[in-house]
């Protein structure tokens, strides 16, 4: 039994949740979740081991993993305004 997730896993959650939440009918209890779930059997095939609860799990990890990476490029983004026009020469010739 493999547990890890795969990139095309972690998308196809991704854009399902996405997918789901503009879809009133689906939002409803458990639905989306269940959705995915179905998803998930068509990509890994009838032995797919992806319960509600670690679908749910895995989606609140990218959650906040992206939740991390805006808050790194914000940050990144207000250094870089802070920057003048030579600072940002100085940075250009050391790419």
């Amino acid at each position: 039994m493999v547990n890890s997730w795969t990139d095309v896993e972690d998308i196809a959650l991704c854009e399902e949740w996405e997918e789901a939440m503009t879809d009133p009918p689906r939002r409803g209890h458990g639905g989306l979740w269940v959705r995915v779930q179905q998803i998930f059997a068509q990509l890994r095939g009838p032995d797919h081991n992806r319960t509600v609860d670690a679908l749910s799990s895995r989606f609140r990890v990218l959650q906040l993993e992206c939740e991390r990476f805006d808050r790194y490029f914000k940050r990144v983004e207000t250094e870089m305004s802070d920057l003048g026009e030579d600072d940002l020469k100085d940075v250009a010739l050391i790419n």
